[in-house]
């Protein structure tokens, strides 16, 4: 396994995707049709970890903890940056179809990613587990690195690190969030907080930003302080829906309440006659 103080090995992963700093606007005008074409590229992995970045390592796209932390991330870039991180990436053993549905379809703008969807760099770093158990072939054993100039600065991985070890077993504590950033507080590395034009990964939807033509933009702050109250709003107004639990809430399970307490009360009828 990769340890702290090893140049990283270097690999060119081909990625489906757009260029850096060829986006489209973001907002009604970011329509499909609208956006930059997409192209197969070829990236190799020194150059994109030259600048201090930190690459986390993910079992999978779309499952649960790795979505949180990718969200994590996104939400609470700006600090991280301003301790000399220039980029934070999200691999893991995914084509590029899916990573970037991925991350786009959660509307993160900051953070990127990389699709090692041969496992290559993964099995190089000693990274590589089986998670045949749960369908899903060979994958990421989650971990973080701060790396700088393909050199790794600091390492956390999860404990416990194993082949087919279950579906229900996804340790998630050492990589997070919390974690890495108190690290990196620690290093006394600063610089000033990011400007938002900076951001190229634009996601190409205006679902969340203007829906008539003739208001003025709004700026990157007031979009994420209305998208955070129509998110709120949206919660309460759904809660019974998020907060179902089929274990007690299912159709189901209230005909089996119903059922035993009709059993019970006649029960109690027959014994109280």
């Amino acid at each position: 396994m990769v340890k702290e103080g090893d140049t990283l090995p270097i690999v060119t992963w081909n990625m489906y995707r757009r260029e850096r700093g060829v986006n489209g606007p973001i907002g009604y005008d970011a329509g499909w049709d609208q956006a930059p074409p997409q192209l197969w590229q070829n990236f190799k992995s020194d150059d994109l970890f030259k600048d201090r970045c930190i690459v986390i390592g993910v079992p999978g796209a779309w499952t649960k903890n790795c979505t949180h932390q990718m969200q994590m991330f996104d939400g609470q870039f700006d600090p991280v940056y301003s301790t000399c991180i220039e980029n934070v990436f999200f691999l893991s053993v995914n084509d590029s179809f899916c990573m970037q549905s991925w991350i786009w379809a959660h509307s993160a703008i900051k953070v990127d990613w990389v699709a090692d969807g041969n496992g290559e760099f993964t099995e190089k770093i000693g990274m590589l587990v089986d998670k045949s158990d749960c369908g899903y072939g060979k994958r990421s054993w989650r971990y973080a690195m701060v790396v700088e100039d393909n050199k790794v600065e600091k390492l956390f991985v999860e404990e416990g690190m194993a082949d087919n070890i279950g579906t229900d077993v996804d340790p998630y504590k050492e990589s997070h969030y919390n974690n890495i950033y108190s690290y990196l507080r620690t290093t006394g590395r600063k610089q000033d907080p990011p400007d938002e034009n900076r951001w190229y990964w634009d996601v190409p939807t205006g679902a969340s930003t203007l829906t008539n033509p003739d208001e003025d933009p709004q700026s990157f702050r007031e979009s994420l302080i209305e998208g955070g109250k129509q998110e709120a709003a949206y919660n309460r107004e759904n809660a019974d829906y998020i907060n179902f639990d089929p274990n007690k809430d299912s159709i189901a399970h209230k005909e089996e309440e119903e059922a035993d307490k009709a059993d019970k009360d006649m029960e109690d009828g027959m014994l109280g006659s």
